[in-house]
């Protein structure tokens, strides 16, 4: 009996809601990736600001880092599906550096972003906002720099990058995170994994 209860409390429950979560969200993030609602066109060599990311931060705070993750996973995979020859291009052609940016990051979108809304939940708004920037810094730095660090993206390009695309991005992020977190809370705190005490 001991030896039970110890193992429920060692590994993550998920619940029907979670997996609900985890549907919708990613269903949302298919859904961006294969339409033009995911990409905003933008005058750099990206060429467009993403909303990809969105879903991820969502479902990391209404239903904890483990959704947030398989949310960022199915982000990932539908990219990597989409875009690998992109990546294999900025990756120099290596295939393990160019799964590592499409995918580890992307699966982190969601984790960072209810970690870093937990210790500030007792302001809704500064930990929505702040879980939204931290969401999407995580894609875009992620992504661009992991490439960066592994020497096959030239840093030259950060700057028309960051100066266009990452205001727009957080902009929306925040945009759409303070307002879903309100309404949810609004509902009930229990609806918000990350605020939960």
């Amino acid at each position: 009996m001991e030896e039970t209860s110890r193992q429920e409390t060692t590994r993550p429950q998920i619940s029907t809601r979670d997996i609900a979560v985890a549907g919708v969200f990613g269903a949302l993030a298919i859904v961006l990736a294969f339409t033009p609602l995911g990409l905003m066109p933008v005058p750099n060599p990206t060429e467009a600001a993403t909303s990809l990311h969105l879903p991820a931060i969502i479902a990391g705070l209404l239903a904890g880092p483990v959704v947030g993750g398989l949310v960022g996973l199915v982000l990932a995979v539908s990219t990597w599906y989409l875009y690998s020859p992109t990546f294999m291009t900025f990756a120099d052609g290596n295939l393990f550096v160019a799964l590592l940016a499409a995918f580890l990051p992307r699966v982190m979108i969601g984790v960072l972003a209810y970690y870093v809304y937990r210790p500030l939940r007792r302001w809704p708004v500064v930990a929505a906002a702040v879980a939204a920037v931290v969401g999407t810094l995580t894609n875009t730095f992620g992504v661009l720099g992991l490439l960066i660090w592994l020497g096959t993206f030239p840093a030259m390009l950060l700057v028309p990058v960051f100066s266009m695309n990452v205001p727009i991005e957080i902009a929306l992020a925040v945009v759409v995170a303070i307002p879903t977190v309100a309404a949810l809370r609004a509902m009930g705190r229990a609806r918000v994994a990350a605020a939960r005490d």
